[in-house]
């Protein structure tokens, strides 16, 4: 149990530092380039500039603030209710939920407080290599996309059912399977003894 709960306390450690780094950065790049609004920090590749989205991640949903602040907002709940139910999930889905969750609350942050969200990152390379005028983000849109690929690379070659299961049932489970070992090797053990009894008789019918 005890170690359960420091589980649960490195996971809100690991959440709360994911949403201070987000909000961290765009307190920080928004104050340095109040003045100026862009700054090229690698040329072709990479810029900063300072944009207001109503919208959820890269643009998406412009102004609809009341259902963008809602339904992350209950994403979140529902995130960390199957974290508290389900201890036993692995890892790496845990750390995708997370992220996923850190990177919904920093935006959600920005639109009770704000309006708005406050975007930064201008990843010029896709329209300097690929030609795609993409949408400005900021470090919450990475914490969600990272999550995302996360839980497609657990949900592709991880899943399991039993990864959901509840403790009473996982150990009810893992009791029939502990059952089912034990009288394999009974009846393979009964298996062995016959056959020796009956090498046995032979030996004896020969002499």
């Amino acid at each position: 149990m005890k170690k359960q709960y420091m589980r649960y306390i490195l996971e809100v450690v690991f959440f709360l530092v994911l949403v201070a780094i987000d909000l961290g950065t765009k307190t920080l790049v928004f104050d340095l380039l109040k003045d100026e609004n862009y700054y090229v920090v690698l040329d072709k590749i990479f810029a900063l500039r300072l944009a207001r989205n109503t919208g959820a991640s890269f643009s998406i949903l412009s102004g609809q603030l009341t259902f963008l602040t809602i339904m992350p907002l209950i994403a979140i709940a529902a995130i960390f209710t199957v974290l508290i139910v389900r201890p036993n999930t692995p890892t790496n889905l845990r750390v995708s939920i997370i992220m996923i969750a850190a990177g919904a609350l920093g935006n959600v942050i920005d639109r009770l407080a704000l309006g708005y969200v406050r975007d930064f990152i201008d990843y010029v390379f896709l329209d300097t290599f690929f030609g795609i005028d993409f949408a400005i983000g900021n470090v919450a849109d990475l914490f969600l996309l990272m999550g995302v690929v996360l839980l497609v690379v657990y949900i592709i070659f991880e899943f399991n059912d039993s990864d959901f299961y509840s403790k009473k049932k996982l150990a009810r489970i893992q009791a029939e399977q502990q059952k089912v070992a034990v009288a394999q090797i009974v009846e393979d053990q009964d298996g062995e003894n016959k056959q020796a009894d009956s090498l046995s008789e032979e030996q004896s019918n020969d002499k």
